[in-house]
């Protein structure tokens, strides 16, 4: 699948910051207007994207189920499938950047197995930037042409920027002094690999759907972070759903910090 995306990042650079939003549903739970915004964006770009992923996955690998985000017709030719392997796609993820051409997309490709990430392929075309894993052999970034090199997080993380969704605005009292939170540019592909070179050091976020999540999770854990849910718990990718609460932290201590902040949030009546 590498050429095929590589690909297909190349060539979504074409119209970035130049096509239309032609528009969907405005998630009602959103509360800035940027995330609302970003939640109604969809552009042509996203649907022909992801059929041209989706038509080389089924020349290839045509058993595999598949959870994408757009309800296109090459999407609804993997129904029926019984497969353990599934298909995580979000051909344009940050649409509402995309559109605007004002901050980094991604392109995210992942492949789950019984519920576990295996692989993943995630783009960031404006930036030039290609970010692979497999489970247990690393997580890498390669920028341009130029080598690819490992990705590895330090023990001590030199910085204290993380993401707070606008879902889990109500959670960012509970994390200072220990974080200091931000919700933009938004994206979770964006985040989780920001988190994998060493950028952002935690990620929360509320209701956030398996295609954003999964395969930049893999970017993320397999260059040392850890990706989880409420109470710690380890995320299944292996139907389409949304997680309640999902977060991601560089080192053991800052998972602690974002269990703490979450369970102070819930007894306070922020979730």
């Amino acid at each position: 699948m590498l050429p095929v995306v590589r690909q297909c990042a190349e060539a979504s650079l074409i119209f970035f910051g130049k096509v239309s939003n032609i528009g969907k549903s405005i998630d009602p739970n959103l509360r800035s207007q940027e995330a609302r915004e970003a939640s109604s964006a969809l552009t042509v770009l996203d649907t022909a994207l992801q059929d041209i992923i989706l038509s080389a996955v089924l020349q290839h690998f045509p058993s595999v189920r598949c959870i994408a985000e757009e309800d296109t017709p090459l999407r609804r030719r993997f129904s029926g499938n019984w497969s353990e392997y599934v298909l995580i796609l979000d051909p344009i993820d940050g649409t509402y950047h995309f559109q605007r051409g004002d901050a980094p997309y991604c392109v995210s490709v992942g492949l789950a197995r019984n519920g576990f990430m295996e692989a993943a392929l995630v783009a960031r075309p404006s930036e030039d930037k290609l970010f692979t894993a497999v489970r247990g052999k690393g997580s890498y970034l390669q920028i341009g042409r130029l080598r690819r090199r490992r990705l590895r997080l330090k023990a001590r993380p030199t910085t204290k920027s993380a993401y707070f969704s606008t879902k889990a605005r109500a959670y960012r009292p509970f994390a200072a002094p220990d974080l200091e939170p931000r919700e933009f540019p938004i994206g979770a592909a964006l985040v989780l690999t920001q988190i994998a070179e060493g950028d952002l050091c935690a990620y929360l976020t509320r209701q956030v759907q398996v295609y954003d999540a999964g395969p930049p999770s893999l970017i993320a854990e397999e260059a040392g972070a850890r990706c989880f849910l409420h109470g710690g718990r380890t995320p299944n990718y292996d139907r389409k759903r949304k997680f309640g609460h999902y977060m991601c932290a560089a080192t053991p201590d800052l998972e602690a910090v974002l269990l703490d902040v979450v369970r102070r949030g819930r007894q306070r009546g922020s979730a």
